[in-house]
C-alpha cells in the first residue's frame, strides 16, 4: 500500500484472487482512511502481527486512522502525546520508541542499493556450477544442470558411475543368487513398493505385492530372503527405520557402515525433505551412487567424521530409545486430568461471574473477543479478519485492566495441558505401560535431535503444572531414575570458543556465572549483586548465545530499548573476547558462506547474501551457531559414548531419554548408584574445553524426582 502513487497501482486481494480492488492513491485514501503516505504511520501506531510489528499496545486500527487525520505523521501524533487525554496519550508516551521502530520495520526501502550484474551470474562451468547448486540446497536443479552441462574437467562433487540394467527379481531364490554375487559394501533399498539391491556394478529389483492378487513376492517372503544380506555391512537410507521393519519380522540389524539420509543432513541441514527421492533416483543404485557421492564431499569438507563418529552411532542410540520407551503411571496421568478438568471448570464459572456474561464458549475467540471489547468495553488490540484478537499477548497487557483476564488466561493453561500432555500421553500408552517417541535425528539445522508421538522433550519445566506432569513418568519396578543435565553447556563452550578471559575465569573458579557476569556489567562486587541484576544478567547471558537484539532483552526484562542497549553494550565491553568471537564468527560466515562448530559440523548461510531482516537473521546465526551446534554435538558424543558403556559395564541400565542438555538412564535399583557415578564421569570428560564440564546427576523413582 505504501508503494501506490502516480506510477504505481496495487491489485488489492480481498478474497483470495476471486474478488480483487484495484487500488490507486485515492482509492488507498477512500478505502483505509489513511494516503499510501502514511500507511507506514498506520502500522507505526496499530502494529502489524502477520509482520511482527508490535505497534503501541492498546492502538488499534480505528484509533490509528483518527490520529494521523488528526496529526498526520506518527511523529506529530507522539509530539503531541501530552495533550492526549487519557491512558490513550499516557500509552503513547510510553510507547514512543516501539512506536518508532515498528514505522521503521514497516517500511519499504524503495532506495535500497541493489546493483546485480547478470553477466557476473552466468556460469557454464559444470562441475562448479553444480557445486554451487548443491551448495544452496538446490539439489534437483543441480541433477538436472549434471545432464545438461558437458564436463570440462572440473573436480565433480558427484561420484557417477554408468546405470547397469536392472535384474529383475522375481523368486526367493533369484534374491539369493543376486545377493551371493554382491560385492563390497551392498547398498540396500526398502519402499512401500519395491526393494532393490546393489553394488555399484549391479542393481537388482524386487516389486513387493500387496496382497495375494498382484505381482511380485509379498514383503514378509523377500525380507526373508534377503536375510544372508544381513550379515555383511551395508549402505542404506533410514537406518533406523529398516531396524523397526526388521524387528516385525524377527530379522537382525545388518552393520551400517554408511547411511545417506545421515549423510545429506551432515551435508545440509536445511533440507526441506531427506527422502531420498530429493536427492537420488529412488533405488539401490541411485542409494550407492549417493553415498559414494556424499563421502567424497564429506572427506573433502572434512567432516567424514561427524558420520562415522557421531551420528551413525547414534542412530543405534535412538533406535534403542525408542525401543526402550520410558514407562508412565496412567492413573497419576488420569488423577491430573480430573484435576485440571475441575479448575477449569471453576475457572470458566469465575469469568462468567466477573464479566456479568454466563454461558458463552471462552475457546472461540469471536465470543470472547465480544464480551471483552464491547461488553466490557476494553482496550482492544490487533484485529484479524474473523474479529478482535485475543491471542495470549493481546491478553496479558489487558491483566490489570479487569479481573477476568487473568481467569481466561489460567482457564487456557489448564485446557492445554488437559489436551496436549494428559488425553495427547494417554493415548500414546501401549499395553505395557511404556510410550515410545520418534527421536528426530534431521530435525534441526543446529545439530540437536527433537521429539515427538509424544514430544517428551516439550513438557514445560519452569511451571508446577509441568512439573506435576514429570510424577507420572516413572521407573519400571525394581529400576530407579538417573538423570544428568549439562549445567550451562552453551556459555561454556562460548567461554571456550571465545577465549574471553573473565567468563573462562568465572568458570574455572566454579563462580556463580550470573552472579559474576552482574558485577562486571554493574560494577559492583559480587556479594552486592541483587537478585534483579543477577536476572537481568541471566537474560544477556542466555541472550547472546541465541543473538539477541536490543529489542528482545528490552521485552524479557522490562526496560527500554535503550537501556537493553546500554546494557549488551557494557556487557560486551565487560567481556571484550566475545565481541571479538561474535565479530570474527560474523565475518566468517560472510568469507565462508557457513558457520562451523568445534567438530566441523557445518550450516549454510545464504541468508547472508540476503537483505533486510534475513541478512540480519543470517548474521546471528553465522555467531550463534557454532556455540549451539557445539553443544549439540557435545550431548550426542556423551550419548554414543554411555549408551557404549552401559551396554559393557551394566546391561540392565538403559538410556531412555535425551533432552536438550539432559540425558536419563533407568537403570537397576542395586547400580543406580553406579550408572550416576558412570553418566557424570561420560558427560564430564566426553570433551576436553578451556573450563570444565559440570553433569549435575540425580537419582529418583519418579522423573520428577529427579529434579
Amino acid at each position: 500500500l505504501q508503494l501506490v502513487g502516480d506510477s504505481v497501482s496495487l491489485l488489492f486481494t480481498k478474497r483470495g484472487i476471486s474478488e480483487t480492488v484495484l487500488f490507486d492513491p485515492a482509492g488507498v485514501k477512500e478505502y483505509f482512511g489513511v494516503t499510501p503516505a502514511q500507511v507506514t504511520d498506520w502500522k507505526g501506531l496499530m502494529g502489524d502481527s502477520s509482520d511482527n510489528i508490535k505497534g503501541v499496545p492498546g492502538v488499534g486500527e480505528k484509533t490509528a486512522v483518527k490520529l494521523l487525520q488528526e496529526y498526520g505523521t506518527l511523529e506529530n501524533v507522539l509530539e503531541h502525546a501530552g495533550k492526549i487525554k487519557g491512558k490513550l496519550g499516557e500509552r503513547l508516551a510510553e510507547n514512543r520508541e516501539l512506536a518508532l521502530f515498528s514505522k521503521e520495520l514497516a517500511t519499504i526501502r524503495p532506495d535500497a542499493p541493489v546493483n546485480v550484474d547478470y553477466e557476473e551470474c552466468r556460469t557454464d562451468r559444470g562441475g562448479a556450477g553444480i557445486r554451487e547448486l548443491q551448495k544452496y540446497g538446490l539439489n534437483a536443479v543441480a541433477r538436472q544442470a549434471a545432464k545438461l552441462w558437458p564436463d570440462d574437467g572440473t573436480e565433480q562433487p558427484v561420484t557417477t558411475a554408468p546405470r547397469p540394467p536392472r535384474t529383475s527379481l522375481t523368486s526367493a531364490a533369484q534374491i539369493e543368487a543376486f545377493i551371493a554375487a554382491l560385492e563390497d559394501e551392498p547398498a540396500l533399498y526398502i519402499s512401500a513398493s519395491q526393494l532393490s539391491l546393489s553394488d555399484g556394478k549391479r542393481w537388482g529389483e524386487v516389486t513387493l505385492s500387496q496382497d495375494l492378487l498382484s505381482d511380485g513376492l509379498m514383503p514378509e517372503d523377500a525380507l526373508r530372503a534377503i536375510r544372508p544380506l544381513l550379515d555383511r555391512p551395508l549402505v542404506t537410507h533410514d537406518g533406523k527405520s529398516l531396524y523397526h521393519l526388521l524387528d516385525r519380522f524377527h530379522l537382525p540389524h545388518p552393520e551400517l557402515v554408511w547411511d545417506t539420509m545421515l549423510g545429506q543432513y551432515i551435508l545440509n541441514p536445511q533440507e526441506k525433505s531427506y527422502e531420498l527421492r530429493a536427492f537420488a533416483d529412488e533405488d539401490a543404485f541411485g542409494l550407492w551412487s549417493l553415498a559414494a557421492s556424499q563421502r567424497q564431499a564429506l572427506g573433502q569438507a572434512h567432516m567424514d567424521g561427524l558420520m562415522r563418529d557421531i551420528e551413525l552411532p547414534l542412530l543405534t542410540v535412538l533406535y534403542d530409545m525408542e525401543t526402550s520407551g520410558f514407562q508412565v503411571d496412567s492413573d497419576i496421568l488420569r488423577g491430573l486430568g480430573r484435576e485440571y478438568t475441575e479448575r477449569s471448570e471453576q475457572l470458566k464459572e469465575d469469568v462468567y461471574r466477573l464479566t456479568g456474561v454466563h454461558g458463552f464458549n471462552l475457546n472461540s475467540p469471536q465470543q470472547l473477543g465480544k464480551v471483552l471489547f464491547e461488553t466490557l468495553g476494553l482496550r482492544a488490540g490487533k484485529k484479524t479478519q474473523r474479529g478482535y484478537s485475543t491471542d495470549a499477548e493481546t491478553l496479558e497487557h489487558l491483566i490489570d485492566d479487569h479481573p477476568a483476564v487473568e481467569k481466561i488466561l489460567d482457564y487456557r493453561t489448564y485446557v492445554k495441558f488437559n489436551s496436549t500432555y494428559i488425553d495427547g500421553l494417554l493415548r500414546k500408552v501401549d499395553e505395557t505401560g511404556r510410550v515410545h517417541s520418534f527421536f528426530d535425528q534431521t530435525g534441526t539445522a543446529t545439530g540437536r535431535i527433537s521429539s515427538s508421538e509424544p514430544n517428551l522433550q516439550n513438557i514445560p519445566v519452569r511451571t508446577d503444572l509441568g512439573r506435576e506432569i514429570r510424577r507420572a513418568f516413572v521407573a519400571r519396578e525394581g529400576m530407579l531414575l538417573v538423570d544428568a543435565d549439562y549445567s550451562q553447556i552453551e556459555l561454556r563452550v562460548l567461554a571456550h570458543m571465545s577465549g574471553d578471559e573473565a567468563m573462562t575465569d568465572a568458570f574455572v573458579r566454579g563462580q556463580d556465572i550470573h552472579a559474576r557476569t552482574a558485577s562486571e556489567v554493574y560494577g559492583v562486587p559480587m556479594e552486592e549483586v541483587t537478585h534483579a541484576m543477577r536476572s537481568a544478567s541471566k537474560a544477556v547471558n542466555f541472550g547472546i548465545v541465541y543473538g539477541i537484539s536490543e529489542f528482545g532483552l528490552a521485552r524479557n526484562i522490562g526496560v527500554s530499548r535503550k537501556e537493553a542497549g546500554d546494557f549488551i553494550r557494557r556487557y560486551l565491553d565487560r567481556y571484550p573476547g566475545i565481541r571479538r568471537f561474535m565479530e570474527e564468527a560474523k565475518q566468517r560466515g560472510y568469507d565462508l558462506g557457513y558457520a562451523e562448530t568445534i567438530f566441523g559440523r557445518r550450516r549454510m548461510l545464504p541468508e547472508l547474501k540476503a537483505g533486510g531482516p534475513r541478512r540480519a537473521f543470517g548474521e546471528r546465526v553465522a555467531m550463534n551457531m557454532p556455540v549451539q551446534g557445539t553443544a549439540a554435538n557435545i550431548i550426542k558424543l556423551a550419548m554414543v559414548k554411555a549408551h557404549e558403556r552401559l551396554k559393557q559395564e551394566m546391561p540392565h541400565a538403559r538410556l531412555i531419554l535425551q533432552v536438550h542438555d539432559e540425558l536419563l538412564i533407568e537403570a537397576p535399583a542395586a547400580q543406580a548408584d553406579a550408572a550416576a557415578a558412570l553418566l557424570k564421569e561420560t558427560m564430564e570428560s566426553i570433551v576436553t574445553l578451556r573450563v570444565p564440564l559440570i553433569a549435575e546427576v540425580a537419582t529418583g523413582k519418579s522423573w520428577y524426582e529427579t529434579k
